[in-house]
């Protein structure tokens, strides 16, 4: 696969006590678990936390085996959250990895974990992503956290504090016996810094020294009548547990500031709160107040130049040569690190003495502040709590929309000096247009787009509505966007249209990849379409990665220890599938041919036609590697491209709309008596072959032309080439 880091980067992981590394935050992540002595990972991947299933993967042979720590590549999230089930009977730590909608897919199988509880310390990272940056819909883990009585930690935008909380989860969740959801946002999964290290702990438990046994313990079986006992002890051991230990150990942050106004955030916003409150100018010199009063270890003094409070001492003092800042909020503001269970007599402490209190809380629902606000009336709280006035109440909390409502909030009246920024004009300023497209070369351009097209165009009379699924080709709702049916969930897609299929007289293209295909769509939509024999036609996009969420190996994968295991067709045609078909991508007319053929067969139900064809990404990177060490060798090495010629092209740009590859583009005519704009190839060309291919199954124009670089050519190839250049000059 396509490493995310390189190996020197990965080299950094053995690193031990007081050293420092350069990391982004899921890497920073990975050095906290290995420090705080994990047993197993796994996950699937999904932004913003592919970068951390993928250093899982990156660093298994070099530094995880080694240290006996199991790796696993899971299917699905389900899967990831059913293998937590090994520290429910034993005290051995695990952590999973998804992003934020992969939590519905694993609400199941974690109902059942968070019943019975765990032994060893488990940690969830979740991708939050609630500004919709990298996935579909908008949507909170905060609401799951509330319903399995799960703690939920949400660190700040700081790789030691990331680190610090990471290695803090696992105790928590040792001590109040519960799963630990920890998010991870996209500004801070993706972040880089400096971060100080501790030394790695290999597991116990662990591959070269596995458990002889389990303990049987059926009390911990989430049924009946073992649940009702496990809900009294979430809610009236556990839940209490986690609340102690979070103000123990001080997760949450208090400023004592000037003025009888104050702030309460949580994570991720707490670095735009001081962003703006520096903006505004009501910053200081740093006087923290803990709120806890413990940490891990037997440092007592906290970090000098630093912004983090007293409560934080355990963490690593900051990295030169970056220092932190001298600075932190000039009024009273509270950090929540820990959103559930929120600890009402820390809340409860800073409503002391405030008239008005501001909840920056990022989206609905409003948990925190709904919370917040039981908390006042429970104590009897004379002030008003608000976020509405000031706030978005829906989408993402940017730096100025805070800052804007914080100015409001503060007035004049809190003894800092406001001045509203002068932020630059941008309005003058170019925009670089963007807009979502295949990669390419993409094999999967000519089976969504292409064939598609061409057969709508050559059928124009039939009735169909294009599924696709969740996938790189969920992009071609941009291109064919009038014959596109709305995203009902991974892998779920097909099973969407199954009252459609029988109710209207549209059929169902049905188009998905083969990472979706096994996350999700075999067992959901696959089963579902052969089990009530559903008139549709199935694309099965097999180009061997789960290239949407950056090239992760899956059952498909032809390279490493498990390729060759599954099989697609053999699995179609094992469940009873009729018709099922394999083909390659770049020959269009062959994919346009099946797909009428199939189009045909409405009687035997779902019909498989199996687009095959390595993602061109992974293929080039591979390819090129070797063509450079051939090269090097003195090997014969040749590199193909194609290209249009000029005095051909008649500027009609049937190709664009049939192709849509990023390589072509549109350039005046040589001919001045021909005013309309001709097409050329760019360099990025990787010569798929897709080109010619279209031209001869859309019977457009023969403009293209293909050429091979050659590197280390043959005597004869040399001699021939200066014949024809100099035939060329005759």
């Amino acid at each position: 696969m396509g490493r995310t880091y390189p190996a020197h980067e990965i080299a950094q992981l053995t690193r031990g006590d007081g050293e420092v590394i350069w990391a982004d935050g899921c890497l920073a992540i990975l050095k906290a678990l290995l420090e705080s002595g994990v047993a197993y990972v796994g996950g699937y991947p999904g932004a913003p936390v592919s970068n951390l299933t993928d250093a899982f993967l990156d660093a298994e042979e070099p530094i995880l085996k080694p240290m006996g720590i199991f790796v696993a590549n899971n299917v699905n999230e389900a899967s990831a959250a059913a293998m937590l089930r090994f520290s429910v009977h034993a005290p051995v730590r695990g952590a999973v990895a998804w992003k934020v909608v992969g939590t519905n897919v694993a609400a199941d199988a974690l109902t059942h974990v968070c019943s019975s509880g765990v032994k060893g310390g488990v940690v969830i990272f979740v991708g939050e992503d609630y500004g919709a940056n990298s996935t579909l819909v908008t949507q909170k883990t905060l609401p799951y956290g509330y319903n399995f009585g799960a703690p939920v930690l949400d660190p700040k935008a700081d790789l030691n504090h990331v680190a610090h909380l990471t290695r803090l989860a696992f105790e928590l969740s040792e001590s109040c016996q519960m799963p630990v959801f920890f998010l991870v946002r996209t500004r801070v999964g993706n972040m880089k810094g400096f971060m100080r290290t501790r030394e790695n702990h290999s597991p116990a438990v662990n591959l070269k020294q596995p458990l002889t046994g389990l303990a049987n313990e059926p009390d911990r079986f989430p049924i009946p009548p073992f649940t009702q006992q496990q809900e009294r002890e979430r809610w009236h051991e556990r839940v209490p547990k986690a609340k102690a230990f979070i103000r123990e150990f001080g997760i949450n942050e208090r400023y004592d500031g000037e003025g009888r106004k104050g702030v309460i955030v949580h994570g991720l916003l707490f670095n735009l709160a001081v962003r703006a409150l520096m903006r505004l100018g009501a910053v200081r010199a740093i006087e923290p107040v803990a709120v806890g009063a413990r940490s891990l270890d037997n440092s007592s003094s906290p970090p000098s130049n630093s912004l983090l409070p007293a409560s934080s001492s355990s963490l690593p003092a900051p990295v030169l040569p970056t220092p932190c800042s001298p600075f932190a909020p000039a009024v009273p503001l509270l950090s929540l690190h820990a959103l559930f269970p929120l600890v009402e007599d820390e809340v409860a402490a800073f409503l002391e003495g405030k008239e008005e209190v501001l909840v920056v809380e990022e989206g609905e629902p409003a948990l925190l502040e709904r919370e917040i606000r039981a908390i006042a009336q429970q104590i009897g709280f004379n002030g008003r709590i608000v976020r509405a006035e000031y706030l978005p109440v829906t989408g993402e909390l940017t730096t100025d929309a805070v800052t804007e409502g914080l100015a409001k909030f503060l007035g004049d009246g809190n003894g800092a000096t406001l001045v509203k920024p002068e932020l630059p004009e941008l309005s003058g300023l170019p925009l670089v247009p963007r807009f979502p497209n295949f990669c390419t070369g993409c094999p999967e351009r000519p089976a969504v787009l292409t064939a598609v097209k061409i057969f709508r165009d050559r059928h124009p009379d039939a009735r169909f509505e294009v599924v696709l699924d969740i996938g790189c080709y969920i992009m071609g709702i941009y291109y064919l966007r009038d014959l596109v049916s709305p995203v009902t969930g991974m892998g779920t897609c097909l099973a969407s249209s199954l009252a459609t299929s029988f109710l209207t007289k549209a059929r169902t293209i049905y188009i998905v990849g083969d990472g979706t295909f096994w996350a999700q769509a075999l067992t959901t939509s696959i089963s579902n379409a052969l089990y009530h024999r559903q008139d549709c036609v199935v694309l099965i996009l097999e180009n061997f990665w789960t290239a949407m969420t950056g090239h992760q190996p899956n059952p498909s994968t032809k390279l490493g220890a498990h390729s060759g295991n599954l099989d697609i067709e053999a699995t179609l045609r094992g469940m009873g599938a009729q018709w099922v078909k394999v083909v390659n991508p770049y020959d269009v007319g062959e994919v346009v041919r099946l797909l009428e053929e199939a189009w045909c067969l409405s009687e035997i139900g779902p019909r498989f036609l199996i687009v095959r064809g390595e993602c061109m990404l992974e293929r080039s990177r591979r390819e090129r590697r070797e063509r450079e060490r051939a090269a090097q060798q003195g090997q014969r090495v040749t590199e193909a491209r194609f290209g249009v010629d000029p005095l051909v092209c008649t500027g009609d740009h049937s190709c664009l709309h049939y192709n849509n590859c990023p390589s072509l583009s549109v350039r005046p005519s040589p001919n001045p008596l021909r005013r309309d704009l001709i097409v050329q190839t760019e360099p990025t060309c990787l010569a798929c072959g897709l080109c010619g291919s279209v031209a001869h199954a859309a019977k457009l124009c023969p403009s293209f032309y293909r050429i091979e670089w050659v590197q280390n050519p043959r005597w004869w190839e040399r001699w021939l080439f200066k014949l024809r250049r100099w035939l060329i000059g005759v």
